[in-house]
Parts: structure tokens; sequence; C-alpha cells
């Protein structure tokens, strides 16, 4: 598998991220995510940024490794900061001008804001996709979302895409690049202006595209020779049960998040 890429990609470990029960770790992202929505403190996302590096260092999960995968995540900080330092907080007070273009104190402040609000919500993905097996993931979800069968809701089917987005996408990342590098032992060159390199990445989607619809037919008729019936009652292979040490980390995590919320937000 490419190490450039791992949203989706369950990496197996004994660590002490990896043995908490997927349920805790879930609502604790939840509560995490909805808690950055509501405020803009840079204080409040510079502790949950280090709270969750530390967290994952605790989840054997290395510096090095999220580095390495930060790259195209950077692009996105990047352009939203961009645009809160041109366009957000005009009538501020003025810090700096560079090129007669005024940058306000307003503006600097919620670029700071909002990237750092982007940077905890890669890092929840990061903890959760490498931490968390998809399987789980979609059983947490029929549960939670079990009393929406008496509405026919087909929370079995829902759960099922679910776990097959977040197989697929670490498997389509890996051949884009074989295609990529493919397309470069063929004579393609993907260097250039950014307008160059956005045309030629139509070498690359086309055959990505198709690759998927393939698998995704070949899926549909593995799932249906298998006797995969929507809307069925099935049982559930994996029972979870949360320990003293979930309960601790779901409360100890809640209880420092809520309070950062109400002295910061």
């Amino acid at each position: 598998m490419i190490k450039r890429f791992i949203i989706g990609q369950y990496r197996p470990s004994d660590s002490f991220g990896h043995r908490l029960d997927p349920r805790g770790k879930i609502l604790f992202a939840v509560l995490v995510m909805i808690a950055s929505l509501f405020t803009t403190a840079i204080g409040f996302y510079l502790i949950l940024v280090a709270g969750l590096l530390v967290l994952m260092r605790l989840s054997d999960i290395s510096f090095g490794l999220i580095l390495q995968n930060m790259k195209p995540f950077l692009i996105l900080v990047s352009i939203t900061a961009v645009y809160h330092v041109l366009f957000s907080a005009r009538d501020t007070a003025p810090l700096i001008t560079i090129l007669g273009f005024h940058l306000t104190e307003g503006g600097v402040y919620l670029a700071a804001s909002f990237s750092l609000r982007v940077l905890v919500f890669i890092f929840i993905a990061f903890f959760l996709s490498l931490t968390v097996m998809p399987a789980d993931m979609a059983e947490v979800l029929v549960n939670w979302l079990g009393p929406l069968k008496k509405l026919r809701v087909p929370v079995n089917d829902i759960a099922l895409i679910l776990f097959i987005a977040m197989r697929l996408i670490p498997v389509l990342a890996e051949e884009m690049d074989m295609i990529r590098k493919a397309q470069i032992v063929r004579g393609v060159d993907f260097s250039g202006g950014v307008i160059t390199r956005a045309r030629k990445l139509v070498y690359l989607l086309i055959p990505v595209f198709q690759s998927a619809i393939r698998r995704a037919d070949d899926l549909a008729l593995a799932i249906e020779s298998r006797g995969y019936i929507s809307g069925a009652e099935r049982s559930s292979y994996r029972i979870f049960a949360s320990s003293a040490t979930d309960w601790l980390f779901f409360s100890a995590s809640a209880a420092v998040v809520m309070a950062l919320f109400i002295l910061m937000g």
C-alpha cells in the first residue's frame, strides 16, 4: 500500500488507541467536531491539535507518518487561510500593507482560527481511520441507527455503503499511483504549471474512474452471489463491550473538551 495516503486505511496494532471501544472513539470525535463548529478561539484549537497529536502517538501513529501524508491537506489549509486573510473581517484594524493590500487584524485571526479547525478535523479523521476497522464503524452505525428501521430506513445498506467506501479509498489511491507511474513510463510528463498539470490529470482520472466502475460491478456480483438481501435481518459478528478504561477515556476527554469550550469559546 502506498505510504502517502492513509485516510481510510486501518493499521492494526495493540496500542492504547486501538484497544479503546470504537463507540467511545466515534462519540469523542463527534463531540470534538461539534464543539469546534461553535467557536473561533485559537487557544481552543491549539490545545485540541496538541491533544490529538498525543493521542495518535499513544496509538503508535508516528509524527513522521502524519507529516508524510499531510501535503494534500496542507493545500486545503492554505486555501482556507488565504481566503480569510483576503475576504474576512475587512472592517477591522489593518496590521500591514502588502502591495497595496491591507491585512486586517480580524482577517489574520480568522485565517488562523479556521485553518486550525480544518487541522482538527483532519487529525480526527486520521485517528479514527487508523485505529477503527471499517467493519467496526459499520457495526456501530447499524447499532446507533437501529431505531430508524421502524421507519423503513435501510440502515444495513447504509452501513454496507460506508464500509465499502472506506475499504476502496486506499485501494483506488494505490491504483491511481500505479497508473501514474505507468503513464510516466509511457512518456507522460506531469510537471509544469497548475493548469497544465490539471489537464494532464485526465490521463489519471479516466482510468481510475473506469477501474472504480469495474470494481463496483464485480463487487455487486460478489454480494449477490453470497445471498445478500437488502432489508433482511442480520446478525452481528462483533459484540462491543465497554471497559473501565473506555468510560474513563470518554468521560475525561468530554470533560476536557467542554471545559475548554466554556473557558475559551
